[in-house]
């Protein structure tokens, strides 16, 4: 795997000793599962991808190109079609000689891991995260991608130090913490009694907590929009407005799901039924309401880790 890495690194001319570092990192940590499921170079394309992206590393144009021909390396082109093969890196090339340069920097900062994830539908038929993609339906995936990707935290797909390993002093660190104010919002969305509340939260990762937050913090513009859901064109009018931005068809989509099940999903955050599946252990049920809540402003993303 280690020498798959060095290849592809040398291939695309990355001397950047803080992005190697942080590849080497990456490959370290996933599983054999994975590397077996995907194969060693497209698991090694998306370590890259992922390591420029959490390291601030932005491709220009040519090393866009440059990349899509390594990462389309790892196809297996019997498989997958010779002719479905060259189709798709054709209309990704096109894309980037037409998009690229006039995207947003956030965008081309994910732009790698984008990549990676579509050839890997095209070879397996699923992306890195494990999500199902039908061959005719790869231009629209790549292209919802841009919307999604962004979104992410890349380093969180990646197995971290062992608790046990961690030092004792950050143990406190580590524990969950919820106010009074989160506990009664719950009372008042779920109807459950406080100590059932209390127990609940006190088995949930911070992460989860803080989601559950920021959308009881929000729930009267929850109920806002659910009054909203009978006429989409007044939703979309209403929610572009305190957006200030336009959404597409598939952002409504996905808006409007969210909203439909806010109830159901902080009752689910709360019971741990978001069971975590896929190579990467992400639920994608949970992935795709959060991403609706985060394209309405209702939770806020998970920040990119620093360096």
């Amino acid at each position: 795997m280690g020498n798959v890495l060095t290849a592809c690194l040398d291939l695309l001319k990355i001397d950047d000793p803080e992005v190697r570092k942080k590849a080497v990192e990456f490959v370290g940590s996933v599983p054999l599962g994975t590397v077996n499921t995907y194969g060693k170079w497209i698991t090694a394309a998306k370590a890259i991808a992922d390591s420029c992206a959490v390291s601030g590393r932005l491709f220009s144009q040519s090393e866009m190109c440059d990349f899509l021909t390594v990462a389309a390396k790892g196809v297996d082109s019997k498989r997958a079609g010779a002719k479905a093969v060259n189709d798709a890196t054709f209309h990704i090339y096109v894309d980037i000689m037409e998009n690229y340069q006039k995207s947003d920097d956030r965008v081309k900062l994910h732009y790698p891991r984008i990549i990676v994830d579509t050839i890997s539908a095209l070879d397996k038929g699923v992306d890195t995260r494990g999500e199902a993609v039908g061959v005719y339906s790869l231009d629209r995936y790549y292209q919802e991608r841009k919307s999604t990707a962004i979104l992410e935290d890349p380093a969180a797909t990646y197995v971290g130090t062992p608790t046990s390993e961690k030092p004792a002093s950050s143990a406190s660190q580590d524990l969950p913490s919820y106010s009074d104010e989160l506990v009664e919002n719950l009372v008042h969305i779920t109807g459950r009694p406080r100590k059932d509340l209390e127990q609940s939260l006190a088995g949930l990762q911070a992460a989860d907590i803080k989601k559950i937050t920021d959308l009881s913090l929000n729930y009267k513009r929850l109920q806002k929009y659910s009054k909203l859901l009978s006429s989409p064109a007044a939703f979309k009018k209403e929610v572009e407005k305190e957006l200030g931005r336009k959404l597409t068809d598939n952002q409504l989509q996905h808006a409007i799901n969210s909203i439909r099940k806010a109830k159901t999903y902080i009752e689910n955050v709360l019971d741990g039924k978001f069971v975590p599946h896929g190579t990467h252990g992400i639920n994608h049920v949970k992935h795709n309401l959060e991403y609706g809540y985060q394209l309405m402003g209702l939770m806020e993303p998970r920040k990119r880790r620093s360096n």
